[in-house]
C-alpha cells in the first residue's frame, strides 16, 4: 500500500466528508506522495543542504496516484523538498481515493453541497485501517521494528503536528515529549535495505528535525 494511501485512511474522519485537503493535511499528503515517488524509483534528493529533487526514472508512470505529481514536479526547474511539499495539491487526493476504491477499501457516495460538490467517501473495509494502527502501535511501543513506510507515516504526522490528534489511542500512554522522542528514534533507527529505502529514511529524518512541513492549524483535515 502506498504511503499516501495509509496516511489518507488515518487522517480521514468518519463523518463522510468530501475528500478535501486542508491546512497541514495537504502538506502531509504531499510529503507522502514524494516518499511514494522515491520508493517507485522516480525521484531522489540531492545530498546538499537544500535537498533538491533529482529525477532518476524515465518514461510514463503507470500508477495514476503518482503520475500527476511527477508531471508537476517535472515542470519545475529546480525544487527543494521544502518547496515541493508546498506545491498546491501536489498529491491529488481524488487519485488516492480512486485507488482505494479500486481496492474495495472505500466507495463514493452522494455529492455534497446539494449535489453540486464532490462525492463523499465512505470506508467499506475498516480492517485495513485497524491493521495500520495496530502496526503503528506495536512499532511505537517497541514491540515491532518499523519499516520505511510506517516510519514515513509517523514522521509526516509528527511534522504536521497531527500525531496526537490522529493517533490518540495509540499514544494514550505517552506524554507529548515522549511521543516526539520516540518517533524521532524510529526515524533514526529504521532499517533500510537498499538505496531507495535509505533515501526515504533520510527524508524521514529531515522532516522530523527541520521545519519543511507547516504545522497544523485549528482547521479540520479531510
Amino acid at each position: 500500500m502506498l504511503i499516501s494511501e495509509k496516511l489518507y485512511l488515518l487522517m480521514a474522519d468518519n463523518r463522510h466528508k468530501p475528500e478535501a485537503v486542508m491546512s497541514a493535511a495537504g502538506y502531509g499528503m504531499n510529503a507522502a506522495v514524494l516518499s511514494d515517488l522515491m520508493i517507485a524509483g522516480r525521484i531522489a534528493f540531492s545530498k546538499d543542504p537544500d535537498s533538491r529533487i533529482q529525477f532518476i526514472g524515465a518514461g510514463p508512470c503507470p500508477d495514476p496516484v503518482l503520475a500527476q505529481p511527477l508531471e508537476k514536479l517535472e515542470k519545475k526547474a529546480v525544487t527543494t523538498l521544502g518547496e515541493a511539499v508546498k506545491i498546491p495539491s501536489l498529491c491529488n487526493v481524488r487519485r488516492v481515493t480512486d485507488s482505494l476504491a479500486r481496492q474495495g477499501i472505500v466507495e463514493y457516495g452522494a455529492r455534497s453541497m446539494l449535489g453540486l460538490g464532490k462525492e463523499r467517501v465512505h470506508v467499506l473495509n475498516d480492517q485495513i485501517e485497524r491493521q495500520i494502527r495496530n502496526d503503528l502501535a506495536a512499532e511505537i511501543h517497541g514491540e515491532k521494528t518499523a519499516g520505511v513506510s510506517d516510519s514515513a507515516v509517523l514522521c509526516i504526522l509528527q511534522a504536521t503536528g497531527k500525531t496526537r490528534q490522529v493517533l490518540a489511542e495509540e499514544l494514550s500512554s505517552m506524554s507529548e515529549p515522549q511521543a516526539r522522542e520516540r518517533i524521532a528514534e524510529i526515524a533514526q533507527d529504521t532499517p533500510a535495505a537498499d538505496s531507495v529505502q535509505r533515501a526515504v529514511a533520510t527524508m524521514n529524518v529531515i522532516i522530523t528535525s527541520e521545519r519543511v512541513i507547516p504545522t497544523a492549524s485549528k482547521s479540520s483535515y479531510f
